[in-house]
């Protein structure tokens, strides 16, 4: 039975060549991809060796170093600008004592269970220290009693007089005034506490003036 297809002259090569196993493939498809592969093989190490370097800058870096220390949300950390240890004299301040905490509700929390609020605490001593030059001035020197009632629920802070100051209200009100003051804002949604009020006491001790 005669064949179909036309016989291809001994004369006229394939136009296609034998690769391997894979079967056929046209040469011109084997030539773009070694192409393609040089071309990645020279522009990558000349890219690599001709990359320009950062350029650094003085300023950013002295700024970095002067500007504290960077905080989880990308604020920065409070610096002092005045050493509050150099203002405070030699005013001594007692430990805190947690004279009650509180919860809405009957139940009854004893003083000794309950945690402290570290934010208003090293607020106040803070507040006190710095405003040394508000302090009583006496011939003998005089005890100053601070009492922090501190709410969450309503969100408030009062800072009084405590019944066990030496001197009377009329000589310390300046002093409260200041101290008050200096006070931070608090964010009350970030502060660690486990009950809604706390009223904590802490007393300081002012040396005698040496001019009387």
């Amino acid at each position: 039975m005669p064949s179909r297809f036309p016989a291809i002259p001994p004369s006229r090569p394939s136009p296609y060549r034998q690769l391997g196993s894979g079967g056929q493939q046209p040469v011109r498809v084997q030539m773009i991809i070694g192409l393609v592969v040089g071309l990645v093989l020279v522009a990558v190490p000349l890219y690599l060796w001709r990359r320009p370097e950062p350029a650094s800058d003085p300023d950013a870096a002295a700024m970095a170093a002067d500007g504290g220390v960077a905080t989880l949300d990308g604020a920065v950390s409070y610096v002092p600008l005045v050493d509050a240890s150099a203002l405070s004299g030699n005013v001594k301040l007692s430990p805190y004592k947690t004279l009650k905490c509180k919860d809405p509700g009957p139940g009854k929390t004893p003083p000794e269970r309950c945690d402290h609020i570290t934010f208003f605490e090293d607020a106040l001593a803070r507040a006190i220290r710095e405003n040394t030059l508000c302090g009583p001035s006496t011939k003998t020197g005089a005890t100053v009693s601070f009492v922090m009632d501190v709410s969450f629920r309503r969100k408030e802070l009062k800072i009084y007089r405590g019944k066990s100051s030496s001197l009377p209200a009329s000589r310390t009100k300046e002093l409260f005034r200041c101290v008050t003051r200096a006070m931070p804002t608090p964010e009350w949604g970030s502060i660690p506490h486990q009950h809604s009020r706390y009223v904590v006491n802490l007393k300081a001790t002012y040396p005698p003036n040496e001019t009387f």
